[in-house]
This record gives structure tokens, C-alpha cells and sequence, in this order.
């Protein structure tokens, strides 16, 4: 962003352009696109600007919008009230936050009395801040994954090595527990996975698929907490959507558990315990980033390894529990 010495005004600008076209808000579309061609230097022009009798701004019409409606049609009924202008005094750092914020290809700019007096357009602007700009869009990415792995945001600024392990050290507490359940697990299933050796071979492959698809859920939760909004039907869509995919995987898994087993049924636990699996996993990262929130806990920092540590073990027991009841004491 530019420092306050580097601001200087619009009107003293040579960023400020001139060639724009100013109409009245009850000229029909005919008067305008007639003003339009008969105004010199509108090439390049992305919206039509309507004013009062006085001169002040009152609304703006995109150009495409323009061509596209009945020659008898009045501007004021077209144009756009709520318009985002600069003022004439503008410091080029608001100029830049302007194109950040809005993403408008131009902005009016209007004196004290709300007269437009020229427009910005982006390709006369930002090209001159894109290496600020494109620092500062890596630095929100950068900040945003570092909070999702359970970094705080000022991580790069951190000089103390002890402080930095004792930053990182609880949520490595939830992975051990969570590991520690795990090993738990699979020693109550000890005699299963020994009758069954082929058990333990697909125990990597069915936990990285809840892993996975608990953790998109939890991003896209995540991101719509970081976004201030709050979208149930997504929610439920995301949801579902993650579940159908966690089915589709666990068919190619139990087609690959075919290979391995003399009738159908240990590729059908295969099928049941990733599918349940699955969905729980996407179930939980779409709901606990709101809870976490709603108790003021950061939600990018706390979801994701709880998700991880509790679709794990369910994922184990479930998928134990199946071939212990299903293929161990029936037949392979």
C-alpha cells in the first residue's frame, strides 16, 4: 500500500482520465448512444455516467446494458443509483482499495458538490501497484493457510524457537490423542487383523479417504466463516456432494478388495465402512468450524485436527467391527 507521502490527489493525477460521457438521467437510450459516438476518445469507455439537471452524479448505466435496450428507454430507468465514486482528493492508496474491493473496471470521480469530473480505469491504475498488489493477496493466502494447519497468523514474524514449539504444541496434543485412540483400537481388533492379515493392508487406504474429504468440508466451512456468512443450503450441499464421493471411492476400493477375497463379503465391509466413514467425516468438517466459532475458538486452527482425529477412530472401529462380525467368524 502507498505511505501517506507517496498520496497525492486525483485531480492532481495524470491517472485521472477525461474521456468519459456524461448524460442526462431522462435521455433516452438513443440521446445517449448518439453522445457516445459524436464524444472523441470513447474507445474505450466501460460506463455511461448519468446526471442531474445541476451536474451532479446520479447514476451510472454499464455499456453493454445500453446497447441492449429499446432505443425509447429513459436512462433513469436502467441506470444504477447506489454508485461507488472517488472523490476528487482521493490518496492513490483508497484509489488501490477500490479496485481490490469492488473490482470495477473504472470509477467516477466527483468534486465537493458531486459534479463528475474524470474516471479511473484499472489499466491506468493498478498496473503501477501490481507488485503491492500481488504482495498483499499472497499475504492474506499465506496468513489463511497458515491459521487452516494450525499456524497463527504472524508465524513468519516469530524469532523464538521456544515460543514457536509452544504455539504448535496443543493442537500436537489432539493428533497423539487421537493416535493414541487409534493404537487402542486396533488392540482391542488385535486377533482380527492376525486371522486376517489382508485387514491391515487396507487400513491406510480406507482412513486417508475420510481424512480427506473431512478436511475439504471443514475449508469450505472455514472459508465461509472468514467470509462473515453463514449458507445452510451449501452446507448441505457440500455435505452430500462429499458424501456421494466418498461413495464412488469406497465402489473402486471394494472392487480393488475383490482381488483379495474368495466371495463378496469382505469387499462389501470394505464398501460399508468407507461409505460410513466418509460421510460421517464430511458431516463433522461441515459443522464443526460453526460450533468452535460459536464458543470462540478459531475455527481454522481447532477443526481440522479434531476432524482428522475423531473420523479416524470411528472410521477404525467401524471398519473392525465389520470384518470382525462379517468375514472373520463368517467365511472369506
Amino acid at each position: 500500500m502507498a505511505t501517506p507521502d507517496e498520496d497525492h490527489s486525483l485531480l492532481r493525477s495524470d491517472r485521472l482520465s477525461r474521456d468519459f460521457v456524461s448524460v442526462g438521467a431522462e435521455d433516452t437510450v438513443a440521446q445517449a448512444l448518439e453522445k457516445i459516438r459524436s464524444t472523441p476518445g470513447t474507445n474505450e469507455i466501460f460506463y455511461c455516467y448519468a446526471c442531474d439537471p445541476a451536474g451532479r452524479l446520479v447514476g451510472v448505466v454499464p455499456i453493454r446494458k445500453l446497447i441492449r435496450t429499446a432505443p425509447e428507454e429513459r436512462i433513469s430507468s436502467l441506470m444504477f443509483t447506489r454508485v461507488v465514486k472517488l472523490p476528487a482528493d482521493a490518496p492513490d492508496s483508497l484509489v488501490e482499495d477500490f479496485f481490490v474491493t469492488y473490482r470495477f473496471l473504472a470509477f467516477p470521480v466527483v468534486d465537493a458538490e458531486g459534479r463528475i469530473v474524470g474516471v479511473v480505469e484499472v489499466g491506468n491504475f493498478v498496473d503501477t501497484f501490481s507488485d503491492t498488489l500481488f504482495d498483499e493477496v499472497e499475504g492474506r493466502v499465506r496468513d489463511e493457510v497458515f491459521r487452516f494447519v494450525g499456524l497463527p497468523e504472524d508465524e513468519m514474524k516469530e524469532r523464538r524457537p521456544l515460543h514457536m514449539a509452544l504455539r504448535r504444541f496443543p493442537w500436537l496434543l489432539v493428533n497423539i490423542g487421537g493416535g493414541f485412540l487409534a493404537a487402542t483400537v486396533s488392540r482391542i481388533f488385535e486377533q482380527t487383523v492376525e486371522r486376517l492379515v489382508v485387514v491391515a493392508a487396507f487400513i491406510p487406504m480406507v482412513l486417508v479417504l475420510s481424512e480427506s474429504l473431512g478436511v475439504q468440508t471443514t475449508a469450505v466451512s472455514a472459508s465461509m466463516l472468514a467470509e462473515q456468512r453463514v449458507d445452510p443450503p451449501q452446507v448441505r450441499r457440500e455435505v452430500l456432494g462429499t458424501s456421494l464421493a466418498g461413495m464412488m471411492a469406497a465402489a473402486v476400493v471394494a472392487l480393488l478388495g475383490s482381488l483379495y477375497a474368495h466371495n463378496l463379503t469382505f469387499p462389501l465391509v470394505l464398501f460399508i465402512a468407507i461409505t460410513l466413514s466418509t460421510s460421517l467425516a464430511a458431516g463433522l468438517g461441515a459443522v464443526l468450524p460453526f460450533l468452535f466459532h460459536r464458543f470462540r475458538v478459531d475455527p481454522h486452527m481447532a477443526s481440522a485436527p479434531l476432524v482428522l482425529a475423531i473420523s479416524d477412530n470411528i472410521t477404525l472401529f467401524t471398519y473392525f467391527s465389520l470384518v470382525t462380525h462379517l468375514v472373520v467368524r463368517g467365511p472369506l
